[in-house]
């Protein structure tokens, strides 16, 4: 007889603490929800006949300003971090895009621009103009001449046939 077993799950039970930033919001979540189970457990004492409504209703008052002030300080400390390391994942990220992304790329962005601009009954800034891999070499081509010009030019000596007599 086959016994009937169940397939552990391929992820961890609990994940490792290494993150202190885990850590901390894993700290204010448990913090919350004892918070909100002390309430509904005076919340149930409030139903009870010997129950001093007034006094359950400070106390819930007191356990709420006390969860409020807790979490305000957390997470005022939080956010100076969190945007610290947000604008330093940022850069990464822009810097790792920029690595892979082609020059070329810009041309599609600012077409694909042009064509939303057109879509929404607006003027096109630019005009895009239809090149091809002919066009590209013939450019080569020309920069290479002009270049080469250049270079015999400043290479020729440079003689002034009017010379001054005195």
């Amino acid at each position: 007889m086959a016994e009937n077993q169940g397939i552990g799950s391929p992820f961890c039970k609990q994940l490792p603490r290494t993150s202190s930033k885990l850590s901390t919001y894993e700290a204010l979540f448990l913090l919350n929800q004892r918070v909100d189970q002390v309430v509904v457990v005076l919340r149930k004492m409030e139903q009870l006949p010997t129950a001093d409504k007034q006094s359950i209703d400070c106390a819930i008052t007191e356990i709420e300003e006390v969860r409020s002030g807790m979490n305000a300080t957390f997470t005022e400390k939080l956010v100076n971090h969190e945007r610290f390391e947000e604008g330093r994942f940022w850069k990464r990220r822009t810097k790792l895009e920029k690595k892979w992304r082609d020059p070329d790329d810009v041309y599609i962005d600012v077409q694909r621009r042009e064509e939303e601009r057109k879509k929404q009954g607006l003027q096109s800034r630019i005009i895009v103009l239809p090149w091809s891999p002919a066009d590209e070499d013939k450019l080569v081509a020309a920069n290479r001449v002009r270049e080469r010009n250049k270079r015999k030019r400043a290479s020729s000596p440079r003689t002034n046939p009017q010379r001054r007599k005195k």
